[in-house]
């Protein structure tokens, strides 16, 4: 007997129970249907989720990169397959057991037939390299057999973005083909060519030449290199100063059999990312993406490889009016970002360098931190421009410059001194602009209120009293009375002196 029979037996002896009240009779006929309706008996439910679930779940630890290669080929424990029709069983191709079966129950895991099965063991006779047309005639089959599924098996949220291959931009300032975010860490990645060219990189060596290793101790990343049908699984590994790829799997798509295959490796692949996630997210010491994509307030897009920042803005207006305050300063400002290319049919500004976001751990990081800004600041001051929107938001810790510091972000810059009010209210970040900007006349000063606001946010316990006077001193309602840039600067120097005597506390 069904869990459904169970509970209508059981509502049906209730009713006799209290069947001599018509109102209780009434309802509980209609709480009988509607559960008759809604609670199908198990043999004709879809298990799909249940399977997807259990394949899921990760291992307890991550393989090393030696049991790489086994652990992506092995298939799952046959309670762990998905359970289909035998009609629809049979009539798959070689290769089904490793992630199929069948059972005496009458299950049948229709979900994962539509959504996985249909496009990958449909066929595209006339797709071969001498008809592509180049890469793009073989995204979709990419996509069906290996990144999609990677995503679905996924536990988490899993974003992919696919860019196209340039020979104009440096190798190192292009994004893969296709990339894989799980938690903003770029851990799946893939570079492929629809035939081998002569003069072009083979996709195995670009997706070396692409990556910077920003993952600390992570033992790997995953990706993928394919050239037309076959596909070749890999790990990214660091080995000193350089990048080590390690093949761990080959499939040869144009067979419906390899397809089926390859699901396998998709699925352990799967449950490795979030393993890999969290490791960087928890991590002591501080990985970040080798790229990443944001999305700004404004609607620009803003992305960034390993050496630039690229940001592609939603209308021309903006383009312009960021350009021509970057043409202005013309990397006349020290420790700051500056325009290195730009597009102006896409709406495109690539910035150098790329930074990272990264508040300061320790008194000694904020008071260096502290020392860059104020340094871009004097220079900025003497141009008589102003930032005008200083947070750790647009502090940036290089990328490529061990324990340095940047400012970027100028788009509120403006000449000093400004006669009208800014308009500044931005909820949560109340306290973040001087007060006088709301008013009307202010000046470089606002700048120094930032700096103040910038040891005030910092996130640090035990800032030590000299830091605390300069953020009174900087946050002071009266401009007037605030620091300037080059003495905050100065300030800054003393504290560091005085931290190297062990006077600073």
């Amino acid at each position: 007997m069904t869990t459904s029979e169970k509970v209508l037996l059981w509502l049906f002896s209730c009713l006799k129970l209290i069947g001599t009240i018509p109102n209780y009779m009434h309802a509980l006929t209609k709480i009988i249907v509607w559960l008759a309706a809604a609670v199908p008996p198990m043999e004709f439910q879809d298990p799909t989720d249940y399977y997807i679930g259990c394949l899921q779940v990760p291992p307890t630890a991550l393989p090393s990169l030696f049991e790489l290669s086994w652990h992506l080929q092995e298939p799952p424990p046959v309670e762990y397959r998905f359970p289909l029709r035998k009609d629809v069983y049979r009539d798959l191709p070689a290769g089904k057991e490793v992630l199929f079966t069948t059972c005496s129950e009458l299950l049948d895991c229709r979900a994962i037939v539509y959504d996985v099965l249909s496009s990958i063991i449909r066929t595209n006779p006339s797709l071969s390299a001498a008809t592509a047309t180049g890469r793009d005639s073989f995204i979709a089959l990419w996509d069906d057999c290996i990144n999609r599924v990677v995503s679905i098996f996924c536990s988490v949220e899993m974003v992919i973005i696919r860019k196209p291959s340039s020979l104009t931009e440096p190798l190192k300032d292009q994004w893969p083909n296709m990339t894989g975010f799980v938690r903003n860490f770029c851990l799946w990645r893939g570079e492929e060519i629809d035939q081998l060219r002569e003069g072009h990189l083979h996709p195995s060596s670009s997706l070396v030449d692409k990556m910077l290793w920003t993952y600390m101790d992570l033992p790997y990343v995953l990706g993928y290199y394919a050239v037309g049908y076959m596909v070749t699984f890999c790990a990214l590994s660091r080995s000193r100063d350089r990048i080590i790829r390690t093949d761990l799997y080959s499939a040869d798509l144009s067979s419906p059999s390899e397809r089926l295959k390859a699901l396998v490796p998709c699925c352990r692949i799967a449950a490795l990312l979030p393993l890999l996630a969290d490791r960087c997210f928890n991590a002591k010491q501080f990985p970040f993406s080798d790229f990443e994509r944001v999305t700004m307030e404004n609607g620009s897009i803003m992305e960034m490889t390993p050496n630039t920042v690229i940001r592609s803005f939603s209308n021309k207006k903006n383009w312009a009016a960021v350009k021509e305050i970057y043409d202005i300063l013309d990397r006349r400002i020290p420790h700051a970002e500056f325009i290195c290319r730009t597009r102006e049919k896409d709406l495109v500004l690539v910035f150098k360098p790329r930074g990272c976001k990264f508040k300061p751990v320790n008194c000694e990081q904020l008071v260096e931190a502290l020392k860059y800004v104020t340094k871009a600041l004097v220079a900025l001051h003497d141009l008589c421009f102003m930032h005008r929107d200083l947070g750790w938001d647009k502090v940036m810790r290089r990328s490529d410059i061990e324990c340095e510091w940047f400012l970027c972000g100028f788009d509120e810059a403006v000449g000093a001194p400004q006669m009208y009010p800014h308009p500044v209210e931005r909820g949560d970040e109340r306290g973040r602009y001087a007060p006088e900007m709301g008013r009307g006349l202010h000046g470089v000063k606002v700048d120094v209120w930032g700096v103040g606001y910038l040891v005030k946010t910092c996130g640090l316990t035990n800032v030590p009293k000299m830091l605390r006077e300069l953020e009174s001193r900087c946050l002071d309602q009266n401009p007037e009375q605030r620091p300037t840039a080059a003495d905050c600067y100065h300030h800054l120097l003393q504290v560091q002196s005085a931290a190297s005597s062990g006077a600073l506390y």
